[in-house]
């Protein structure tokens, strides 16, 4: 069992499609243990893409401009829970660039924006969702997004006994 985090951007949330994305999800038989809606504030950013993850590889603009992105408005925060969540999300989600998404895609189906059209107006691609990329990722973001005590345990009535809450 993995856990891992999902962030539903402001363009998502602006475009009223978070209950179609959230049960995605769910009909794939994850299990959301954890959900905030918030508007970050540019540390809470600042900390989710660190300098040395996003910085060094793609520049200090990419980075600046994920950072405006993310806090221009609200986030749904989730924490996703099940088997091989973390392959199994960052699958459902599609390709980080939607016009390489595949359809049947969280970005395939509801995003069209290209890095070409992004990049030189200095602005993050619109693509409506982050998923932590390994298990590393995933346990420095939760931490970031959620207390301890923001989880919640339960069993999903398709989980048999050995999903014991």
């Amino acid at each position: 069992m993995e856990t891992t985090l999902c962030l539903i951007k402001p363009d998502g949330v602006r475009r009223g499609v978070v209950g179609e994305i959230l049960q995605r999800f769910e009909r794939m038989g994850l299990k959301i243990t954890a959900m905030r809606l918030l508007k970050a504030d540019a540390d809470l950013a600042g900390r989710h893409y660190t300098y040395e993850d996003i910085a060094v590889r793609h520049g200090e603009g990419v980075r600046n401009a994920l950072i405006e992105f993310i806090t221009s408005g609200p986030v749904v925060a989730f924490a996703v829970e099940g088997v091989s969540a973390i392959e199994n999300v960052r699958k459902l989600c599609g390709a980080t660039e939607p016009l390489k998404s595949a359809p049947g895609t969280i970005r395939g189906d509801f995003a069209h924006h290209t890095f070409e059209m992004s990049t030189p107006l200095g602005e993050a691609v619109r693509n409506l969702i982050h998923a932590s990329a390994n298990a590393a990722d995933a346990e420095r973001e939760l931490g970031l997004w959620f207390l301890p005590s923001d989880y919640v345990q339960y069993r999903r009535n398709d989980q048999n006994e050995h999903f014991l809450d």
